[in-house]
């Protein structure tokens, strides 16, 4: 008796008594692992990315991309009630505190100072600067600026002519200037000018570069407070700091101009 078995086809045996079977196909299962790889490797690499666009909102790049997708922390309008607490500095304390710093050293600083300022002070606290300084330059802020709406003065320390001060107002609504060459103004404690930027300039000079937290609470001597807004948006591309150095000699010849014309009157 003759017995056949029905075979699908999947194997074939030769008259030699071997076998040539064909190969199960495995390749969809491999191009599937690749894929999936990916997929991860693409959501881990977003994850850090968001954590590095929200951590640090200082860089200019992550700045701008916090801004188009409008998720930028509202800066806070602080009062002489509301300002946080921090460290108090005078001229001659902030110049002991950075003299040592290389420029490595000084840039990470900076980066603390404006991710503190854009985190409304979350995590780190304000260094305030204290003392007496001599106007040395006024002028409106523009597009091409950091902050583009208001005034900017530019300082020297009465006390220490190694250290200039850049005196920020944001939001300041007025057609003439603020302050004069040759005024001087006094920063309080109630100013809350916290530090933003500190620059290294020639012969180991400082220019520091403050704005007010207590918008309310600055005013000249003898007149009105200048009410000052907290910007809505920042250029962070812009150049630090906002002013240029207008040097040691010319801060001396302002001073003697000065003088004079103080005691002629």
């Amino acid at each position: 008796m003759q017995v056949r078995f029905l075979s699908d086809g999947s194997e074939y045996r030769s008259y030699g008594g071997g076998s040539l079977s064909q190969k199960k196909e495995g390749g969809g299962i491999f191009w599937w692992a690749i894929l999936i790889t990916l997929l991860m490797g693409a959501a881990t690499f977003c994850w850090f990315f968001s954590i590095m666009i929200f951590s640090h909102p200082e860089k200019p790049f992550n700045y701008k991309m916090l801004a188009k997708f409008k998720k930028l922390t509202p800066l806070r309008p602080y009062t002489i009630y509301t300002a946080p607490n921090g460290k108090s500095f005078g001229s001659r304390d902030i110049l002991a505190e950075f003299y040592s710093y290389n420029a490595e050293q000084l840039g990470v600083r900076n980066d603390i100072f404006k991710r503190a300022y854009l985190k409304n002070y979350q995590h780190e606290q304000p260094m305030y600067l204290l003392g007496s300084y001599r106007v040395l330059n006024v002028r409106k802020l523009t597009d091409t600026d950091v902050f583009t709406k208001g005034w900017v003065v530019r300082a020297r320390s009465s006390d220490l002519e190694d250290v200039d001060l850049e005196l920020v107002m944001p939001g300041l609504a007025k057609d003439t200037a603020p302050f004069v060459t040759g005024d001087v103004f006094t920063l309080q404690k109630r100013s809350y000018a916290s530090t933003l930027h500190v620059q290294r300039m020639e012969e180991d000079r400082l220019c520091v570069t403050v704005v007010p937290l207590a918008y309310q609470a600055l005013a000249k001597a003898g007149e009105e407070v200048l009410a000052l807004t907290p910007p809505e948006r920042l250029n962070m591309e812009a150049y630090w700091p906002i002013t240029r150095d207008p040097g040691s000699e010319f801060a001396m010849s302002n001073k003697d101009s000065v003088d004079v014309v103080a005691a002629k009157q």
